[in-house]
């Protein structure tokens, strides 16, 4: 069939579409009231896939009111593919960013450009566990409380000592009575508005007890069209005497999990809800204590089902993991907090595997505090200058004000010793996939 459509019937569907957004019910002359009947829109299912497929996802879904047959055939895996394959190989689509405002939890999707105007606010919804942790991956997002039980506060700081200043023993990373935890992982697509829970993790037990650290991870594997959710957990007791960790490992396709045990894995604590997922792998930061404190990043390949410790240069400082490209990118702060340094993880090596690179050194202007809160599409990251936004140029070196109507979601008090950064940003995509139906069928 010619992918050519003729452009009055895609003006006529667009018609259709705007009509279904707006269409009401008027009262007919007729003394008794009458259902207002719909016209039928028999297009060839072909014919119609091919127009539907090059709209943006808002108004793909509108076009699910038009009539069931429409409904029909969006929902299918078929036309979600068709729908996508297309879209990527577009270059002039619109970017867009994601904003999770730490005070108050609101999400919020921005274009990726100068202005950075509101896309739209993400409805949350009413059954999912609200100020959770967030992760994304190619338009969904994964929310759990795992890491939000009564005791998580002390947790996370006494977790925060440990990284900045030594070890303390496994039992004071707890206050007396553990609270229990709520094992359940949700994936969500915000646009869509649908959302899964997913089965248990193997690990939930060992997370539901006293364990030395756990972590979350999730991310898309494009070269299988597959969600990831890596759950990982080093418990205390006879297993942690071999430093066994427990890795289990859910697949959206399969909507099911695999159990991986690894031995060895000398690490004290992790970042746990901090991951960065790309190229099939989660990693986290995490410190290790041989002869002094050993700042490691902790990489788990789920290609592979492999896990490793990669070291940092030995003078980083407080880094901040960030996608960069196929890679990640370290930022670290040094005591001067307008310093901008950049390691990016490199793999090429024959003879030694994963090493740093130092891509950028440099000085920020004045009040640009030099903590990354973000990377954008393009590999910039975002940076808060007193209550804006600024952009880094990586290449020129140069910085530039960002998000302008976005002043008031960076205030002044971040800047305070101890305060944690305003926002978390990072890209976002939209997807139609619907988490209420087998993706396999």
């Amino acid at each position: 069939m010619s992918s050519k459509i003729s452009s009055s019937k895609h003006r006529k569907i667009l018609k259709m579409i705007s009509f279904s957004k707006h269409k009401k019910v008027t009262k007919l002359s007729s003394s008794k009231h009458r259902k207002m009947q719909m016209p039928s829109y028999n297009f060839p299912e072909e014919i119609l896939a091919e127009i539907i497929k090059r709209l943006p996802v808002k108004y793909v879904l509108r076009c699910t009111s038009v009539q069931k047959s429409w409904y029909r055939l969006i929902k299918t895996p078929v036309f979600i593919a068709l729908h996508t394959d297309f879209h990527k190989m577009l270059t002039d689509q619109p970017k867009y960013l994601f904003f999770l405002n730490m005070r108050d939890h609101l999400l919020t999707v921005r274009f990726d450009d100068v202005k950075c105007q509101e896309y739209g606010t993400l409805k949350y919804p009413i059954d999912l566990p609200n100020h959770a942790w967030y992760a994304l991956a190619n338009g969904l997002i994964c929310v759990s409380l795992m890491f939000d039980n009564g005791d998580s506060r002390y947790y996370f700081n006494q977790c925060r000592n440990v990284l900045s200043h030594g070890p303390v023993p496994v039992s004071s990373l707890f206050n007396g009575t553990r609270s229990c935890y709520d094992s359940k992982i949700h994936l969500w697509n915000p646009l869509v508005q649908k959302y899964k829970t997913l089965p248990d993790s193997p690990c939930m037990s060992l997370t539901s007890r006293d364990n030395q650290w756990k972590g979350l991870a999730f991310g898309f594997l494009p070269e299988i069209n597959d969600y990831v959710v890596v759950h990982i957990v080093k418990p205390c007791g006879s297993e942690a005497e071999n430093h066994s960790v427990f890795i289990s490992v859910y697949s959206l396709n399969t909507n099911s999990w695999k159990k991986i045990r690894q031995d060895n894995v000398d690490i004290n604590v992790i970042k746990g809800n901090e991951a960065v997922f790309v190229n099939g792998a989660a990693f986290w930061v995490g410190v290790r204590y041989l002869e002094h404190r050993d700042p490691i990043v902790m990489c788990f390949d789920t290609k592979t089902d492999i896990l490793r410790l990669i070291r940092f240069p030995d003078w980083v400082f407080g880094p901040v993991m960030r996608p960069f490209g196929q890679s990640i990118a370290c930022f670290c702060e040094s005591d001067e907090r307008n310093d901008f340094i950049m390691w990016v993880l490199k793999d090429d090596d024959p003879m030694n595997g994963f090493y740093w690179e130092n891509t950028m050194s440099g000085t920020l202007s004045e009040n640009v505090r030099g903590k990354v809160l973000g990377v954008r599409n393009n590999g910039e990251p975002i940076l808060a200058k007193l209550s804006n936004l600024i952009s880094y140029n990586l290449d020129k070196r140069e910085e530039y004000d960002f998000a302008d109507s976005c002043d008031s979601r960076t205030p002044f008090s971040y800047y305070e010793e101890g305060c944690r950064p305003p926002l978390v940003i990072t890209p976002f995509s939209e997807t139609l996939l619907w988490l209420d139906i087998d993706q396999n069928e």
